[in-house]
């Protein structure tokens, strides 16, 4: 057997380390909550904001909401979504890959680039310069991203800053840190459809062009492209041969020369110079950095005409990402044109893909062999600012082009796929022709010649398809062309009385002889008068050009509306060439002005998200705010505008406080001031029938939504520096619906402390500090400065309390013991409370926030050493504490207090029989209504035997309580439960009889889909608490399946899957665990699962197995042992959702010499289940137990546990 999993009841737990070091913990849902943790670099919990927007989640922690306001990180560093999604998660890569821009003139040239590198933190590696974004890529080790972010900021790792965003920098001239994201191919082929082999027959075969195309690499032993020119690999570890056949495709359909095919299937330029750079791994995925490299390596090296990318990032884009920016900087210096593909998440419009969004691309999109558009392409107009794209289309559906030998589709040399991947190559190869007839002609040219003549589809709309689909005969035969498109831009609600935009179309004539051409404006469906031409004929001269306005007359543009249009002209009636042409009078924004402030009216800063009613897909937004201003330009509409910020604690003026900054309704009907925070930030209370103070783990909830698919929930995790958490108050909302909750974990206080007229609530016991006795006493004080041993040379420090100054407290700490002090206070030099992990110590070490410390700090030196005295009360073990949470529906008010009685709370008895000398990690996540997540972490339990929990009873609440002894690797957790009011409950943790154990909310239910059944987990070790599921990770486990006598698979683990048969069928599921002795009880288990099961009618339904488990009940003592006579009760039943037949235990055999010899007990069926007797001989020690239990279809279960109990 193996080793069992590590402490988790999770087998699919993904940690994901981010950018600044924080470690994010999430264990997916599979249809139960998912559980997200956010623990710093040095594993203490972490402040950080969790906010699910859609499907997607994003951590920001608190150390990088200054960078993120200033506009300085990237957010997708922060999606955690989808970074899992990405394969970015620590399971599956060790460091963290990003790419660094510099500030202007920083990182132009390679040796500028090189030079900048070099001055990069020490962490980071790989260092990869990509000038045309003036920035390198890089990546840094997870374990090492802690140190990176601190080098990179110049400041450590922290949590309570309240500095502005306004003096966010990097060092070393850094001026943005974005994610090396992934990018995906998309796909297609057909050349006589674009008129390619009536070029061929004119002697154009695009000979002497070089063209590149960057994609997956190419199938090097294809016949098809044994002629390519060069190739290069910008994916580490991978050749340029392709691994998935994208790339082989996408390249023949440039330039493939048909030799497999007998030159059938040539690609629309066979006679180019094909170079291939291999941007996209064997996965179909990319890192931009790769992507930027090869254009360069393209643009520069190669210095390729024309540039084909059949590739796109997964979502809409605007332009100004990383790898528009790189198109349209390389496209300008060195005339290279850039084909990109639209790409596949059509028919909705703005959905355009990023480099393709780029100004300078010629972006294509795809129509089948009717030239009706494909359902999948994306269409424009281009999100943010309406412009014209995609410009054309091509054949994209149903292509045939050459296969790799590697391919995952289809079989032999060529194969037929669909997307605008396919598309796209035919516009590169008509281009490559085009350049073959130019040679002098650069980019815009190329772009110009290509879309003016493109054969019309006049089915499809300018914003879906363009200018129509690609004519390589026409481009390539025509003497004249015009400007491609002639776009008036986005003017919202029109514009004023005679505001006009002037566009010049320009023609160009490559011809001998002069050309008159009549001009015309098509524009269908546009008001009269909006597009008018400052010419209505022009005579082009050979080798020449000449000119017209276009005017767009916004005053004739109503509203709301985009316009699209040809500039159409003509040779003695025939159509040569037409101009795409359009405006935008979309909604006009507004300015919606936003001042961030605390309490006293000063400005905070933080991520202010903006959710619009009737938004669509741009509902929400982040904004980042600098100096405590915000200034959007927005549509008109109802808004809801929130950020959470640092801001004043109840402490005074060092303290902390977490805010709850909200406007949850603005109307934008004009240009608006708005200020979120302020005066109405009202204190958000938790106030407990027993005193209490606030734990590390709190968290607030702000749900604002206007209808189900504009809903944004957001979790701010409250960290160990902030005193008190505060919303702004606010009115009833009249659209939608808006919600705050508040969670707090409230403990008895394990260390009180007064001096005259101070409290020290805020104060902290330092991790790793010993505990004064218990009881309460009196001691006097003493300040020793910096805490250094000289400080103590004119002090009598011995049994007296001794406040410092933070400093090193490797050396605070041995000089005060040696001392002789009995308490050490450290006060802060930050802003918020002090809670810093300490080396381990004996010493009581306490840690004040900066005001109320240096208040005493003067009380002592007004009053001379000795004089000031300090009371302490000191509860070391923890014997009470509140898990509670509050909502308040669509308003918060004027006082947001949560105060319950005992009556109105549920108690939980709490016994815990852990081994004592192992400190227990526990936490109770709530799961709110509106979610379906859990946030928190396990933190450590000063608890003793017992402990008493009061938790809010709310229907609509459910509960997990989960514990974890590290020194064991143990975990136990509860199902997820409600609790009523006034009931109490007594629960037994990490007490016998522990076995495998499942349910149904913590860990997926064993299942069968057509023949695969699968195990996923079966947890070895859950205790006799309340339907608890464990793990131990000092123990061994093995699970088998049997169909019959036969084992059809095995593994050394708690999972098992399996191919079997569809046919009825009896099986048998055995799981056995073992551990190594460190645990007394329990020592082994062996379950026997018996059932029967068949495939169901449909074969992709999920059905779960009709398994049984055994609860027991026996009482114990603290150290497990039972009364020889005592009585065991043993319950059977179906696993949640299983059948509804009875289930009855039918024999019980109890061994008092670890199953050496059984005896069979008598049974007394009750309604708690089935009771036992024992009746233990004097000198047995141990309880063997082996149950079995059956239903009436014949499902069944025999569990037998070695040693379940103590006798004694």
């Amino acid at each position: 057997m193996a080793a069992a999993k590590s402490p988790t009841v999770h087998a699919n737990t993904v940690s994901v380390t981010l950018v600044t070091g924080d470690k994010v913990t999430v264990t997916p849902g599979d249809g139960r909550p998912a559980a997200v943790a956010v623990r710093g670099p040095d594993g203490s919990e972490s402040s950080a904001r969790i906010s699910t927007v859609g499907k997607d989640t994003y951590v920001y922690p608190t150390s990088a909401a200054r960078f993120l306001a200033a506009g300085l990180l990237d957010k997708r560093l922060f999606n955690i979504t989808q970074l899992m999604a990405d394969g970015y998660d620590d399971g599956q890569v060790s460091r963290v890959p990003v790419i660094v821009t510099y500030a202007k003139g920083l990182g132009d040239t390679a040796a500028d680039a090189r030079r900048q590198a070099a001055r990069l933190p020490d962490e980071a590696t790989d260092v990869r310069p990509l000038t045309s974004v003036n920035g390198a890529a890089l990546t840094v080790g997870a374990s090492d991203a802690a140190e990176f972010w601190s080098a990179l900021t110049d400041e450590p790792h922290d949590q309570g800053s309240r500095r502005s965003a306004g003096s966010a920098s990097f060092t070393n001239g850094v001026a943005k840190v974005w994610l090396d994201g992934k990018v995906k191919a998309t796909l297609a082929d057909s050349t006589a459809q674009i008129g390619a082999p009536q070029v061929w027959n004119d002697g154009n075969t695009g000979k002497g062009v070089d063209v590149a195309v960057l994609d997956t690499g190419y199938d090097v032993d294809h016949p098809d492209l044994q002629d390519v020119a060069s190739s290069k690999t910008f994916v580490p570890g991978q050749s340029v041969d392709d691994g998935s056949g994208h790339g082989t495709h996408v390249a023949s359909t440039i330039a493939g020369t048909g030799a497999a095919s007998d030159g059938r299937e040539r690609g629309v330029a066979p006679g180019a110079s094909l170079h291939v750079g291999k941007v996209l791994a064997d996965e179909d995925y990319g890192l931009d950095s790769w992507i930027v490299a090869g254009m360069e390596w393209a643009a520069r090296d190669v210095k390729a005409r024309v540039i084909s990318m059949s590739l796109g990032v997964d979502r809409p884009a605007d332009g100004t990402d990383l790898l528009s920016r790189s198109v349209n900087e390389l496209s300008a210096e060195t005339g290279a044109l850039f084909t990109i593909a639209a790409g596949n998440s059509g028919p909705s419009e703005h959905t355009v893909r990023s480099p393709g969004t780029a100004t300078a691309a010629l972006t294509v999109g795809a129509v089948d062999s009717a030239d009706s558009i494909a359902q999948f392409s994306s269409r424009g107009p281009r999100l943010g600012d309406d412009a014209l794209k995609p410009e054309i289309t091509a054949p994209g559906v149903g292509i045939l082009a050459a296969r790799s030998r590697h391919a995952r589709f289809g079989e032999g040399d060529y194969a037929a796929l669909s997307g605008t991947s396919m598309a796209t190559p035919h516009v590169a190869g008509a281009a490559a022709l085009l350049a073959a007839r130019h040679p002098d002609w650069d980019a815009t040219l190329l772009k110009d010649a290509l879309v003016s003549t493109a054969a019309p589809t006049d089915a499809i709309s300018a914003d879906d398809g363009g200018n129509g689909r690609v004519d390589a005969a026409a481009a390539v035969r025509s003497s004249l062309i015009a400007t491609a498109t002639a776009d008036a831009g986005m003017h919202s609600l029109g514009g004023d009385p005679g505001e006009t935009v002037g566009k010049q179309v320009t023609w160009t004539n490559a011809g001998s002889e002069p050309v008159t051409v009549d001009l015309a404006i098509e524009a269908p469906g546009a008001p009269e008068g909006l597009f008018t031409l400052s010419a209505s004929r022009l005579t082009v001269p050979a080798h020449g050009t000449a000119s017209a306005t276009m005017t767009t007359h916004l005053d004739k543009a109503p509203a709301a509306h985009r316009y699209r249009g040809h500039v159409i002209a003509s040779v003695s009636g025939t159509v040569t060439t037409r101009t795409l042409i359009g405006v935008s009078t979309q909604e006009k924004p507004y300015h919606l002005r936003l001042k961030l402030r605390d309490q006293q009216g000063k400005p905070v800063d933080g991520l202010v998200e903006l959710l619009r009613k009737d938004g669509g897909p741009d509902a929400y937004s982040i904004v980042y705010s600098s100096d405590g201003e915000v200034d959007r330009i927005l549509p008109p509409g109802t808004y809801a505008a929130w950020a959470f910020a640092h801001v004043r604690g109840v402490q005074g003026e060092s303290s902390l406080g977490l805010g709850l900054l909200g406007q949850p309704e603005i109307s934008l009907t004009r240009d608006t001031d708005v200020t979120l925070g302020g005066p109405t930030l009202r204190l958000t209370e938790a106030r407990t029938p027993r005193p209490s103070v606030s734990d590390t783990e709190g968290r607030i909830d702000y749900i604002r939504s206007f209808a189900p698919a504009e809903t944004v929930s957001v979790s701010a995790l409250v960290d160990a520096r902030v005193d008190s958490i505060w919303a702004q108050q606010s009115r009833k909302v009249t659209e939608g619906s808006m919600l705050y909750t508040a969670r707090w974990r409230k403990l008895q206080p394990v260390l009180t402390l007064t001096s005259g007229d101070q409290s020290f609530d805020d104060l902290w016991l330092q991790p790793g500090s010993g505990r004064l006795p218990a009881g309460s006493r009196t001691l006097k004080t003493v300040f020793a400065g910096d805490g250094n041993p000289a400080d103590y040379a004119s002090i009598d420090a011995a049994g007296k309390a001794v406040v410092v100054r933070r400093g090193d407290d490797s050396e605070q700490i041995p000089a005060a013991r040696d001392a002789g002090a009995a308490l050490l206070l450290i006060v802060n030099d930050d802003f918020g409370r002090l809670r810093s992990p300490i080396s381990r110590t004996p010493l009581t070490v306490v840690g004040l926030s900066a005001s109320a410390g240096e208040k005493l700090i003067s009380r002592i030196q007004a009053a001379g050493n000795g004089r000031v005295t300090l009371h302490a009360v000191s509860n070391p073990v923890t014997s009470y504490l509140y898990d509670l949470t509050h909502t308040w529906r669509d308003e918060i008010p004027a006082r947001p207090v949560y105060a319950p009685k005992t009556g109105q709370l549920a108690t939980v008895e709490n016994d815990f029989r852990n081994n004592p000398e192992h400190k227990v990690e526990e936490y109770r996540f709530d799961l709110q209504p509106y979610t379906t997540r859990e946030s928190g972490v396990a933190v450590p339990a000063d608890t003793g035997r017992h402990r008493t929990d009061y938790v809010t009873a709310d229907p609509s609440v459910r509960w997990r309580q989960y514990l974890v002894v590290a020194a064991a690797t143990a975990v136990q957790s509860t199902d997820i439960l409600t609790y009523s009011a006034g009931r109490t409950s007594e629960v037994t943790w990490f007490g016998p009889i522990q076995r495998p154990r499942l349910n149904g909310s913590i860990v997926e239910l064993p299942y069968r889909t057509g023949n695969r059944m699968v195990a996923p987990d079966l947890p070895g070790w859950g205790d006799s608490g309340q339907n608890h599921v464990g793990t131990y990770g000092h123990g061994t486990q093995s699970t088998d399946l049997y169909r019959g006598a036969k084992r059809i698979a095995g593994t050394d683990g708690s999972w098992i899957e399996a191919d079997t048969v569809a046919a009825p069928a009896g099986y048998r599921l055995v799981t056995r665990t073992e551990h190594n002795g460190s645990l007394p009880y329990s020592t082994r288990t062996l379950t026997e699962w018996s059932f029967r099961s068949a495939a169901a009618r449909d074969a992709s339904e999920k059905v779960q197995l009709p398994l049984i488990q055994l609860d027991y009940g026996i009482p114990t003592r603290f150290d497990g042992t039972a009364k020889r006579d005592a009585t065991l009760t043993v319950a059977p039943s179906h696993l949640p959702g299983g059948p509804r037949a009875s289930v009855r235990t039918t024999r019980v055999e109890l061994s008092y010499d670890d199953g050496v010899t059984w005896r069979n007990a008598q049974l007394r069926h009750g309604a708690d289940g089935t009771e036992v007797r024992l009746s233990a001989p004097a000198k047995a020690s141990f309880l063997t137990v082996r149950a079995h239990a059956t239903d009436r279809h014949g499902n069944a279960v025999t569990q037998t546990i070695t040693r379940a109990v103590g006798i004694g």
